[in-house]
């Protein structure tokens, strides 16, 4: 297996701690990649702050931390709402988050595919009229700033599988446009993981890792669900695949169940950059 610089994301620590104080953390720890949920109380994508951001990018320089993807969260926006007004909110609010992405000079701005209705399938067709156009607008914002694209894959969402993102890029023509493959996401919409990588292939350029039961929708620590990271990390040696790997986890202890799962990936054979402090830390 490829040796793989590991990255943590901070959705873990939205209701527990700011923004600055998550990077520390993650920092402190040994990773060597971020990906920032843009939520409040966390961190608020509508508002510049000039002072924060000094602070993140203090901690990004000082530490060698690089911050790769800027999200928002599902909860917060829908780019496939029948409202034009929802829409339009969810419009702005991307926007405002590629401004931030700049300020903070991440490479990627992470789109979600919208919020489909499980209840009403027939809507589908008329709501992906909606979020096309509403991904047009924020791709064009984001390649104005410098910004790349990449589209998450979401149980929820229009775009819940690996093959109708593909069809979505290659439809739109959104050839540079890569995907955050979430395991967690694929195995809650009931895809398996494995055969989803395997349909991406190159496409993906990040690689979620959490767990869960299958069919349902948990961000859990790696190892208490139903996600065969063996089999994952099988695909990875495979593929050659060289992209990021963020560990994304929802529990009380946060930064402890960050640093413990990659104790678990190793027992499933993955391997990481040695160069890294996280190698070091007791674990």
């Amino acid at each position: 297996m490829a040796q793989l610089v590991l990255g943590a994301h901070t959705f873990g620590f939205v209701w527990k701690t700011d923004a600055v104080s998550a990077f520390e953390a993650i920092a402190s720890r040994g990773f060597r990649r971020v990906q920032l949920m843009a939520t409040p109380p966390h961190f608020d994508p509508w508002q510049a702050d000039v002072v924060r951001t000094a602070d993140l990018r203090r901690i990004l320089d000082r530490s060698g931390l690089e911050l790769i993807a800027i999200d928002l969260s599902s909860s917060d926006i829908n780019m496939a709402s029948p409202s034009r007004d929802v829409v339009a909110f969810a419009v702005d609010a991307y926007r405002r988050a590629i401004d931030r992405a700049a300020e903070l000079g991440a490479r990627w701005i992470c789109i979600a595919s919208g919020r489909r209705h499980p209840l009403v399938p027939e809507a589908d067709t008329r709501l992906m009229a909606s979020y096309e156009d509403a991904f047009g607008c924020v791709y064009s914002a984001a390649k104005r700033q410098g910004i790349g694209v990449v589209l998450e894959n979401h149980p929820q969402g229009l775009l819940a599988t690996a093959q109708s993102m593909v069809q979505f890029l290659t439809r739109g023509g959104y050839g540079d446009v890569q995907v955050v493959y979430d395991v967690a996401n694929a195995l809650a919409a009931r895809e398996d993981p494995v055969a989803g990588l395997e349909i991406l292939g190159s496409r993906v350029g990040i690689l979620h890792l959490s767990d869960t039961p299958s069919g349902q929708w948990r961000h859990d620590a790696i190892g208490s669900g139903d996600v065969d990271f063996g089999a994952i990390g099988g695909w990875v040696t495979r593929s050659g695949y060289a992209g990021d790997v963020v560990l994304e986890i929802l529990a009380e202890d946060a930064i402890g169940e960050l640093t413990r799962g990659v104790a678990k990936l190793r027992a499933h054979g993955w391997t990481f950059d040695e160069s890294a402090a996280i190698s070091r830390v007791g674990i």
